[in-house]
């Protein structure tokens, strides 16, 4: 608390610019950025720039949000009570707790939204009523003591401040709201609202999203209360939201309190973009490029490294594998194979697909995807069910990956490899059991030499009309890439599959659909010798195979029982040989 005596000082004080609060230590390179080689065309290089940079005077807290990812920059020197108590909070766990009714974690989430003013949370958790799990009953968050008012900095759009009772100085708590507007002219003043955060990078562009989610009029205090996937329709009939309907924030972690800019002296060969703490290095040409990145503090200062990206031409290879097939249950669901093969790691991002299929006229898509990853052992080495609730989901985003549909699942991870090639798996079942049609992909997001995806396969249940089986690749490169592409049936019958597809049948065609080559017996075919001497011919003289060397572009190999016979069918593709 001040005194009487030393309010003129106090009020004084206020009136001074942030540096007259501490001295401002300027933020500083950790490490320098090494130059890169990167595949021209290939996914966007990302690096973590918070490797890189630091800020030793200020905190940096990320939120993660339902709809997005805001990043914070704390005034650790200008509002050191306030951050102290912010961070009390999270480091408390008071921010989020586990629902007494599901016993899963419960955040806090916004409960009050003015457009062009503030969104506020940080006071109530999206807890479950005692009649239902899909009954919004909020708890209020556990709170600490009242903190002494800093007000001194002001609140424009972007930042962040505590919320007062009534308005009273000294009666903050818990609560705090970013403002979405030059609030000044009516929340600064002798005892206005603390500011002690601001919104870093692309994090105004969620705010602005949570803003213009529509509000409803509950009880009080939750007479502005932000909503989503629910409507005036659904409040008139009285129908209750739920904690799924709120603007939570799941996950609220530390990171690197600077505000990041990129810039490319060549960005017709690279461009650089920046998505929170990531840079985003995506080669376009052949050539070279300089990549300049600034990290700007709270207050203002900066560090910037320079370094250079080189890219070469892209050797033809198979990338972005997808299979669309029945999923069922136990060894009908829809695994898909593949193999990992260089002397370094691979980034690669695996999809499953369900709802959005029925855009594309499907019918019985399967509801609600889940998604298990599993290595050469068969031990399971990631999963996910709803895509956003993947603690990488922001990088789904940035990859440009995001399903459509928020029930179905993306895993992004790094895999090891090796010369003799690293196998994976990845499986898609039904949540409870359900079934319908799926889709599972696997996309390289590799962007330089190392490693490579090779020989593709998916196994699953292969019906007739809309339910056969249909495998997509793309050739991707410089060049020509020599694809061998069989349908298993009968081999299936050894791993113990108790109905395999008797007699498959295997079209592939192009891009603009034309059928470029057709089999059903394999040693029927007139590459017979080539299919062979590749040394993957089918095992089985009823499998089917085609052999062909294939210019850039999209592919899809579709299976079926001859005779419109069904079982459980297995496809696969072979990159044999660059041309």
């Amino acid at each position: 608390m001040i005194s009487v005596r030393y309010a003129a000082l106090f009020l004084s004080l206020l009136a001074l610019p942030l540096s007259a609060y501490a001295a401002n230590v300027p933020p500083k390179s950790l490490a320098t950025i090494p130059d890169a080689t990167l595949y021209r065309g290939a996914a966007a290089e990302v690096i973590d720039l918070s490797k890189y940079f630091t800020d030793t005077d200020s905190t940096g807290i990320r939120l993660t949000t339902v709809l997005g990812t805001i990043d914070l920059g704390l005034y650790d020197q200008e509002a050191p009570v306030t951050v102290a108590n912010f961070l009390n909070y999270i480091d408390s766990g008071r921010y989020i707790i586990t629902d007494p009714l599901t016993g899963l974690p419960a955040p806090v989430f916004f409960h009050r939204s003015v457009p062009g003013f503030v969104i506020q949370t940080g006071g109530y958790l999206a807890t479950s009523s005692p009649n239902g799990a899909n009954i919004l009953l909020p708890t209020p968050v556990a709170e600490f003591a009242p903190i002494t008012n800093e007000f001194g900095i002001s609140n424009v759009r972007g930042t962040v401040a505590m919320a007062l009772l009534s308005g009273l100085p000294n009666s903050a708590t818990a609560q705090w709201f970013i403002n979405l507007a030059d609030n000044s002219s009516s929340l600064d003043g002798p005892n206005g609202f603390a500011v002690f955060a601001k919104v870093l990078g692309n994090g105004m562009a969620v705010a602005d999203a949570i803003a213009a989610l529509p509000t409803f009029s509950f009880y009080s205090p939750f007479t502005n209360i932000p909503l989503r996937d629910y409507t005036t329709a659904d409040f008139d009939a009285s129908k209750p939201a739920g904690p799924a309907n709120t603007i939570t924030i799941p996950s609220i972690t530390r990171t690197v309190p600077l505000n990041f800019t990129a810039t490319s002296d060549h960005p017709g060969l690279a461009t650089a973009t920046i998505s929170g703490t990531n840079l985003l290095v995506k080669p376009i040409g052949v050539g070279t490029a300089n990549i300049t990145v600034t990290g700007t503090d709270v207050d203002g200062a900066t560090v910037s490294q320079t370094f250079q990206v080189t890219m070469i031409s892209y050797p033809a290879h198979l990338a972005n594998i997808s299979t669309r097939v029945q999923v069922g249950a136990n060894q009908d669901a829809l695994i898909g194979g593949f193999i990992v093969l260089g002397s370094g790691p691979k980034r690669v991002a695996i999809r499953a697909i369900g709802p959005s299929l029925a855009d594309a006229g499907l019918t019985n898509v399967l509801a609600d995807p889940i998604l298990e990853l599993h290595n050469g052992d068969g031990d399971v080495i990631a999963t996910n069910n709803n895509w956003k609730d993947a603690a990488n989901y922001q990088e789904v985003i940035d990859a440009g990956l995001a399903p459509d549909n928020p029930v179905e699942s993306v895993i992004i991870t790094t895999l090891p490899a090796t010369t003799a090639g690293s196998a994976y798996t990845a499986v898609v079942r039904g949540a409870d059991g359900t079934g319908g049609t799926g889709l599972v992909e696997v996309y390289d997001l590799g962007s330089g030499p190392g490693s490579s995806i090779l020989n593709i396969s998916t196994r699953g249940d292969v019906q007739t009309g809309d339910n056969v089986m249909i495998g997509g690749f793309i050739v991707f490169g410089d060049g020509t890439q020599q694809v061998l592409v069989r349908a298993l049936g009968p081999t299936l019958a050894g791993s113990g599959i108790s109905d395999p597809l008797d007699d498959p049948t295997l079209t592939l065609v192009n891009g603009q659909g034309t059928q470029i080559d057709v089999n059903d017996n394999w040693m029927d075919s007139p590459d017979k010798a080539a299919i062979e001497a590749s040394t993957v011919a089918p095992p089985d003289p009823k499998e089917a195979a085609v052999l062909q060397t294939l210019a850039p572009g999209n592919y899809t190999a579709i299976v079926r029982g001859a005779g419109s016979s069904t079982g459980t069918g297995l496809v696969e593709a072979y990159a044999l040989s660059q041309q």
